[in-house]
C-alpha cells in the first residue's frame, strides 16, 4: 500500500457520492444511446489515442466528475454517462444489468478498448465488465470499492438505514454531513452534494433495479490487468477493507490512499485524482 502524501441500492446509499465546473462545449459531445429496455445519457471528449471510461457512484450520475473532466479530456478520450434512472437518463421499470449497458455503449462509440475508472458501485460495473470482457479492458481504476459478494458490517448497515431515512424525510443536508463521505471542513463540497441530490431526487432509488453478472469477490484473481485501487483516507472501514483485499486478491494491484479526502476523493482532490489516474493510464504495460 502507497500512502500518496499530496495535500447496490443500501450499499450504495451507504457509500452516497455525488459535481461544478464544466468542461469546455466545444471539446465535449453529447448524445442519447438507445439500449435494450432504456436509455442512456453520455458525454466523450478528447481525442487522445487512450480511452477512459468514467463509471459514477450508486446515488450520484455522471455529472460527480465535473472536476476532473477537462483534466482528462486533455489527455485521453475519455466518456462518462448516466446509468439508466440517474442524472439526464431515464428510469427503467425492470431489473438490468449494467455491465450489459456498458457493452452497448462501448460498441456504439466504437471503444474497442479502454481504462475503466469506476467509483464505488461503479467499481462493481467495472470489476463485471473486465471479468466478462476481459480483452475490451486495458485497466482498472476502483475507487472507493464496493465489488459483489462482500457483506457489509452491521455498522454500514445501520448508518446506510439512517442516511436513507434522513433523505427520505427530505433532510439532504444532514445526510450529505455524513462523516465518510467528505472530510469535515469540505462545507463548499458538501453543498454541491445537496444540491446535485436535489435536482436529481430520481438518483436516491435508481441503483435498486441494477443487477451484478456475477458474483465478483471469488474471481478477483482471474483479472488480469493493471489495477489500481483508490480510497479517501477518511472513508468508512468496510470500504477501507475492501481495498485490501481487493489489493492482495487481484494480481499486481496496488492501492493508495488519498489523504484530507472521504468517499468522494475526486470532488475534494480533484488534481490529486487527475495526476494519479493520468499517470497510471500512461505507464507502461497494457
Amino acid at each position: 500500500m502507497r500512502l500518496f502524501s499530496t495535500p447496490a441500492w443500501a450499499i450504495a446509499a451507504g457509500c452516497l457520492l455525488l459535481s461544478g465546473g464544466a468542461a469546455n462545449a466545444q471539446t465535449s459531445t453529447r448524445g442519447v444511446l438507445q439500449v435494450d429496455g432504456g436509455k442512456l445519457a453520455y458525454e466523450t471528449c478528447g481525442a487522445g489515442p487512450k480511452a477512459v471510461v468514467l463509471l459514477h457512484d450508486g446515488i450520484l450520475h455522471s455529472a460527480v466528475f465535473d472536476d476532473v473532466w477537462p483534466k482528462l479530456c486533455a489527455r485521453f478520450r475519455v466518456v462518462r454517462y448516466d446509468r439508466r434512472g440517474y442524472g439526464a437518463s431515464p428510469p427503467t421499470a425492470a431489473p438490468y444489468t449494467p455491465a450489459t449497458d456498458l457493452v452497448a455503449l462501448m460498441k456504439a462509440l466504437d471503444l474497442r478498448h479502454a481504462t475503466l475508472v469506476g467509483s464505488s458501485s461503479g467499481s462493481g460495473i467495472a470489476v463485471d465488465f473486465a471479468l466478462a470482457h476481459p480483452q475490451t479492458v486495458d485497466k482498472l481504476v476502483l475507487v472507493g470499492p464496493w465489488i459483489s459478494g462482500f457483506d457489509a458490517s452491521w455498522g454500514f448497515l445501520f448508518r446506510t438505514l439512517a442516511l436513507g431515512l434522513k433523505a427520505k424525510m427530505g433532510d439532504l443536508e444532514g445526510a450529505a454531513r455524513d462523516p465518510y463521505i467528505l472530510t469535515k471542513t469540505a462545507d463548499a463540497e458538501r453543498a454541491r452534494v445537496v444540491a446535485w441530490l436535489k435536482a436529481n431526487p430520481g438518483n436516491l432509488a435508481a441503483g435498486m433495479r441494477e443487477r451484478p453478472l456475477a458474483v465478483a469477490k471469488p474471481r478477483l484473481g482471474e483479472i488480469r490487468v493493471p489495477t489500481l485501487i483508490l480510497v479517501g483516507a477518511v472513508d468508512i472501514k468496510d470500504v477501507q477493507e475492501q481495498a485490501k483485499v481487493l489489493e492482495t486478491a487481484i494480481p499486481g494491484a496496488r492501492r493508495v490512499v488519498v489523504p484530507d479526502s472521504g468517499h468522494l476523493l475526486y470532488l475534494e482532490q480533484p488534481q490529486v485524482f487527475a495526476d494519479l489516474v493520468t499517470s497510471f493510464v500512461e505507464a507502461g504495460g497494457r
